[in-house]
């Protein structure tokens, strides 16, 4: 049977509250769902979570031009931090994408939707 629609709704809302740092980073291996989050990370951005309908939220975090690497973003990585314990991270999507050059003459706004079924 399945969940109904307000539940459904209820748990994309709670997954969404969960999300609270974008994570890029350098490693370009595939992405399991086993994995353990980031392994390179470079930078942490606090993303802009909108939660579109019952099933769909949408993330977008930025790097403006004041962020630069000399090696290129090679994983997103969505995950909970507990802002009250440095030691409580929960990685919750990770995401491995082209090699993509970040330097000082450009911005990179990543957008993700997520689809919880």
């Amino acid at each position: 049977m399945p969940i109904l629609i307000e539940a459904h709704r209820y748990l994309t809302e709670t997954l969404a509250g969960k999300i609270n740092q974008m994570v890029f980073g350098f490693d370009g291996s595939s992405s399991t769902s086993d994995d353990g989050g980031a392994g390179r990370p470079s930078v942490v951005v606090t993303p802009s979570v909108q939660v579109l309908d019952e099933h769909t939220i949408s993330v977008e975090g930025k790097l403006d031009t004041s962020v630069s690497f000399t090696t290129p973003i090679r994983e997103v990585v969505l995950q909970y931090k507990n802002p009250s314990d440095n030691t409580d991270i929960l990685p919750i999507f990770r995401y491995t994408v082209q090699p993509v050059t970040k330097n000082s003459g450009n911005e990179l706004k990543f957008s993700i939707l997520v689809e919880v079924r």
